[in-house]
């Protein structure tokens, strides 16, 4: 392109006021700055322990570590004075590029290819997408600025308005179109930078995150128009038709994940659910492999990654499949497995589902969706071997349940995924390994659309039909999903999401809920789910008690039986729920409860709660003085979120 065409390519997208400033003289500079905000804004591996896998924590998916008395110990969340999410530095940060970089493009000032130069741009809008959808789901209505703005109190107020959540979501998705016209297929060569198909399968998660939040928690207060909503002192003239925006939404999801949908194609499953022998390593299923590998770039599914080096003084690496080798303090939840169908397209409790029952974790792996079989361990799966070992690949065998925390299972469901059999990159307890990190999957493109066209049409044929087709196949379960339909008993799913609200969703849509949950096993994706589904209102009503797999039937027996090099026994067992106990009781039930071991000082020890002010973050109190023409609360442009008092360090209000 010469430089004229390229400025009128620019000018067909709006364009942010700007103001001209004496930097970003050259390409390589607009490549480093936004480069510069990928550690910030991405979550990736890094450092010891299992990396993005934890990422599902504090969910009906997983636990991590201790529980979150943040959200699950009632009263502990508190209105903060200050911080608490509502930060604008990495806004400024993007509006600061804009404002400088804009006007020197246009005026021809910039030197380098003009293609890279708009790549750049567009990762900027990218970027500026990313930190206001991150706003989107923390506290809903947000102020939207696009510029850097003066130290003057009435334009800090008058730009610090908080504008209605759609409206939010309208610029994030304005942004993801420029970022989308912008940038191209894969700058990088490698897809380790932000592609064009980074930009529409974000745009996709956006609009259906917005669309489904409107559908389901409409009239609670979070949602603009609502009789309770907030917003309506500021916004007194608002009016707007929220069908027609959820409508909206769904249509700009479907359009944005059609587009990636159409151009990846799924990574191979073959059906293999542990490598044959040593020399068998590489290449036994690529589906498996994908997430360890230390090159990404060759799959087509996935769309953005980050690589990891060792060499030399040069050291950027993690330890995630040394922690998944060894344990890393975390487990997968009895709930979680409960949702995997078998291979059949049965549920498990299905007649003749062909389930073996849950005594040992082999066991009830037998049969099943093929990812629970490929991402979980069971006693009998193939264990990596270790670059300090023989070169062999022992059986799983038992649960870490009592060893070291920092290596312990919690609930005896080690998730498998990222893990790698290449024996150099499982280094005992170190941080050494260079498989590369997944950012960005193009599968969820099949599940947006998916999801949003079955609320759009309220039928599933044409492209949804053969997107839900393939995931199935690939998860080597039957693709006949209208026979899992059939045999769904709501009554007998234990999923959060089988609700929105007090609310319980049809088979059908439970079932696509379903899929992307399987799909997703320890990528992070099931709390943000969970919020804009509203699934987690049971939890208002009913504690829930995290479970893990079946301990007293068979495999305590087990445990009592093994000998340490003495000969003695190697574990004691206390379960009485002293300040020394390690198991919970068998009083409790036979399955593993985390965190119902310990009783005294446990908040938890009966299960989880939440409470209604949780979907959304409270605005802390000290910006909204700032706000204020007279410095009270009540004045301020900024307004408190639904449930949340107006006061430090107060609790939620229900």
């Amino acid at each position: 392109w010469s430089l004229t065409s390229c400025n009128d390519f620019l000018d067909m997208a709006p364009l942010d006021q700007v103001t001209p400033q004496e930097y970003f003289n050259t390409t390589d500079h607009l490549a480093a700055y936004s480069i510069s905000q990928y550690n910030n804004i991405f979550s990736t591996h890094g450092g010891y322990g299992v990396g993005t896998v934890n990422n599902d924590q504090n969910t009906d998916n997983m636990v991590a570590g201790g529980y979150s008395s943040t959200y699950f110990e009632k009263g502990q969340w508190r209105v903060p004075n200050t911080g608490g999410g509502w930060d604008f530095t990495q806004i400024r940060y993007c509006n600061y590029f804009f404002e400088n970089v804009l006007p020197k493009f246009e005026a021809g000032k910039i030197e380098g290819n003009c293609e890279q130069i708009l790549h750049y741009v567009g990762e900027m809008y990218f970027i500026r997408a990313w930190i206001y959808y991150s706003k989107l789901k923390s506290f809903g209505d947000f102020p939207i600025i696009t510029e850097v703005l003066p130290d003057n109190q009435s334009v800090l107020t008058e730009k610090s308005v908080r504008q209605p959540r759609n409206l939010v979501a309208r610029f994030i998705i304005n942004q993801l179109d420029s970022a989308a016209k912008y940038m191209v297929d894969d700058i990088s060569g490698n897809k380790t930078r932000l592609t064009k198909n980074c930009a529409l399968l974000i745009k996709s998660r956006v609009a259906l995150y917005e669309a489904t939040f409107e559908k389901y928690h409409k009239g609670t207060g979070r949602v603009p128009g609502d009789a309770t909503w907030p917003g309506k002192r500021i916004h007194t003239d608002f009016s707007t038709n929220m069908d027609n925006e959820i409508n909206f939404f769904l249509d700009e999801a479907m359009k944005a994940a059609e587009q990636v949908a159409d151009d990846i194609t799924l990574t191979n499953n073959t059906g293999l659910t542990n490598p044959k022998n040593i020399s068998g390593i590489v290449g036994w299923n690529p589906y498996f492999e994908m997430f360890a590998e230390e090159d990404m770039s060759s799959y087509s599914e996935v769309l953005f990654w980050k690589d990891y080096l060792r060499s030399g003084s040069i050291n950027i690496s993690h330890g995630a499949p040394n922690y998944i080798y060894s344990g890393g303090n975390n487990g997968m939840l009895r709930s979680y497995v409960q949702t995997f169908l078998m291979e059949n397209g049965l549920p498990w409790y299905a007649s003749n589902s062909g389930f073996k029952g849950d005594s040992r974790i082999q066991e009830e792996k037998e049969g099943r969706d093929q990812r629970l079989q490929l991402f979980l361990f069971g006693e009998k799966d193939k264990q990596a071997p270790r670059a300090d070992g023989d070169g062999t690949m022992p059986e799983f065998g038992k649960p870490a349940l009592f060893e070291l925390q920092e290596v312990r299972d919690l609930t005896g469901y080690r998730i498998r995924k990222c893990l790698t059999y290449k024996k150099d990159q499982i280094i005992s307890g170190s941080d050494q390994s260079t498989t590369g990190c997944i950012i960005y999957r193009g599968v969820e493109a099949y599940l947006n659309y998916l999801e949003a066209y079955y609320l759009r049409n309220g039928k599933v044929d044409g492209k949804a039909a053969q997107y839900w087709t393939a995931i199935r196949k690939r998860g080597g379960v039957d693709t006949d999903y209208e026979k899992t339909i059939r045999n769904t008993d709501m009554s007998k799913e234990v999923d959060w999401a089988k609700y929105s609200g007090s609310t319980l969703v049809d088979a059908t849509l439970f079932n696509i809920r379903r899929e992307r949950r399987c799909e997703f096993i320890g990528e992070g994706m099931r709390w943000d789910d969970l919020m804009r589904w509203r699934a987690m209102d049971q939890l208002l009503t009913t504690k829930y008690i995290p479970e893990g797999f079946n301990f007293w039937d068979e495999a305590y027996d087990d445990y009592v039986a093994m000998k340490n090099d003495k000969g003695e026994p190697k574990y004691k067992i206390v379960s009485d729920g002293s300040s020394t106990a390690n198991m919970s009781a068998k009083e409790l039930g036979k399955y593993v409860r985390p965190y119902s071991i310990v009783k005294a000082n446990n908040a938890v020890f009966d299960g989880y709660t939440f409470a209604k002010a949780y979907y959304l973050y409270p605005v802390p109190i000290r910006q909204m003085e700032l706000l204020s023409p007279d410095r009270s609360v009540n004045n301020s442009v900024l307004y408190q979120n639904p449930y949340w008092p107006s006061k430090t360090s107060e609790p939620a209000i229900e």
